[in-house]
């Protein structure tokens, strides 16, 4: 009498769960290898710069060959021991490692395997969280009912499963190998000894005079009462981060606006919201402390303005912002010592979820906007107006934007739109044109990340920002040579 075949080798003899054994150690193995594509790309610089998944987090942390090689020590034993049970046995464990493994999966992908392959929509990120899901499942009954199927069915789904198995293995082994060696571009993760932590919609200002880049608030997650909005004050200075603990500091809030007065010496920070509302509160940072200030006829409460110091003016300005249901279209001032609103000579754009530089090379502002005013923003003099460049980027909300003085141009990353797709292209922006860098690597899709421009380092850094329910403290540097420009 004939062997009958079996599905995925599923009994080499009577209660030899062979092929059940098989599914699971796969399925450990493409968490494992999942887990390791999706760590921000400084964990192979430095794996103490790791976004900690269970239930592999305390291996993680020892660096990426030993927790190589403590998975796949686990993936075999586990293997083993399903082949020494019997059938009753073997399922009930089988279930319990499929369901555990399959779960931090789903978390783990997010919008997929991202050296191979990251989505750019909600849809396809719904795919990949859902999908893999369905076909563990349907898999997994078919192993446990090969012996009620049909002969053909369960030959020709060894025929297919086989190859696809030894197929998929090699997949995610290369993804390993390109997410640890990953290809030359002029994004690099940065891995300093410190950092601030996950965090998003935070505000950043850079001190040109003692050479710090000065970080303050933002989200860093959620607890039981909500989003937790930081108040703690950290500074970068080229090469780490330090938090500089004070007596006293602003409250924790997100959205506000920061900028570094270059006539004072001083940063200055404004407005913002947190759980107790919109604010309205003015504050100035001088290296040591803060201290609040309490000028007459402050701007009204509000947040997502952008603040800029403007040199020809040789003031901070403040622009734009909303406060919950109406988005601002005006200008103040700031001297040191009292506001002072600001008339334009044409239509001013509402700019809230949009970044806001100042080209000193060509003393004018420049907006991207991607709301109802959509488009590539000039500010010069008193007056606003639209480009309509060719190629310019797609509209998004709550990109990065920085002025790099040296060469003489913007820089345009992420951002999102309407919640449902995230971007992670590069944009270079000359006064006049757009061009999008081909870039063979660089940031995850995020938007509401900060970013400066480090004249230490010569090069643009960008830190935090959230994509697809995960709140960033990865770093990034881009490093562009003189003349990458339209």
């Amino acid at each position: 009498m004939n062997k009958r075949p079996t599905l995925f080798g599923l009994f080499e003899g009577p209660g030899k769960p062979t092929g059940l054994a098989g599914m699971v150690m796969i399925i450990i193995f493409t968490h494992a290898a999942a887990l390791l594509m999706n760590q921000p790309a400084a964990f192979w610089l430095n794996p103490q710069s790791t976004t900690i998944h269970l239930p592999f987090e305390f291996l993680l942390h020892q660096g990426p060959v030993l927790y190589l090689a403590v998975v796949i020590a686990y993936m075999v034993l586990a293997g083993l021991l399903l082949r020494r049970l019997n059938i009753s046995a073997a399922i009930v464990l089988a279930g319990a490692l499929v369901l555990m493994h399959s779960l931090a999966l789903f978390r783990t992908t997010a919008c997929g395997f991202y050296p191979l392959f990251e989505s750019h929509s909600g849809t396809a990120c719904f795919a990949y969280r859902y999908v893999p899901l369905l076909l563990i499942s349907i898999v997994f009954a078919l192993i446990l009912l090969v012996e009620r199927l049909p002969e053909r069915l369960v030959y020709w789904g060894g025929k297919i499963l086989v190859p696809f198995a030894v197929l998929w293995i090699g997949l995610m082994g290369y993804g390993m190998v390109r997410a640890a060696f990953p290809p030359n571009s002029p994004w690099k993760p940065l891995a300093p000894a410190h950092s601030p932590g996950p965090r998003t919609v935070a505000a950043i200002a850079y001190d040109s005079k003692r050479q710090r880049a000065v970080l303050f608030g933002g989200i860093t997650g959620r607890d039981n009462d909500g989003w937790v909005y930081d108040n703690s004050t950290w500074e970068w200075d080229g090469k780490d981060w330090h938090q500089i603990q004070t007596a006293v500091a602003p409250a924790g809030r997100e959205r506000h606006g920061m900028a570094y007065d270059e006539q004072l010496g001083k940063v200055i920070l404004y407005g913002g919201k947190n759980a107790s509302g919109n604010l309205a509160d003015l504050w100035e940072w001088d290296g040591i402390s803060w201290h609040r200030l309490c000028p007459v006829c402050n701007p009204a409460a509000r947040f997502s303005h952008q603040m800029i110091f403007d040199t020809k003016r040789q003031s901070i300005v403040i622009y734009g912002g909303q406060d919950g249901e109406v988005g601002f279209a005006e200008a103040w001032t700031w001297s040191g010592g009292s506001w002072n609103g600001f008339r334009f000579g044409s239509a001013a754009p509402a700019i809230y979820t949009a970044p806001l530089i100042y080209d000193s090379g060509r003393e004018q502002v420049v907006s991207f906007i991607g709301a109802e005013w959509g488009g590539t923003w000039i500010w010069k003099d008193d007056l606003w107006s639209k480009l309509d460049p060719i190629g310019q980027p797609p509209l998004r909300e709550d990109p990065v934007f920085v002025y790099d003085p040296v060469r003489d141009h913007s820089i345009l990353f992420g951002g999102r739109k309407n919640d449902e797709a995230l971007f992670d292209d590069t944009w270079v922006f000359n006064g006049e044109t757009w061009i999008q860098l081909g870039m063979p690597g660089s940031p995850p899709q995020r938007s509401k990340a900060i970013a400066f421009y480090d004249p230490t380092r010569q090069s643009v850094i960008l830190f935090g920002g959230e994509g697809r329910g995960t709140i960033y403290s990865d770093m990034w540097e881009l490093t562009l040579p003189e003349g990458n420009q339209p």
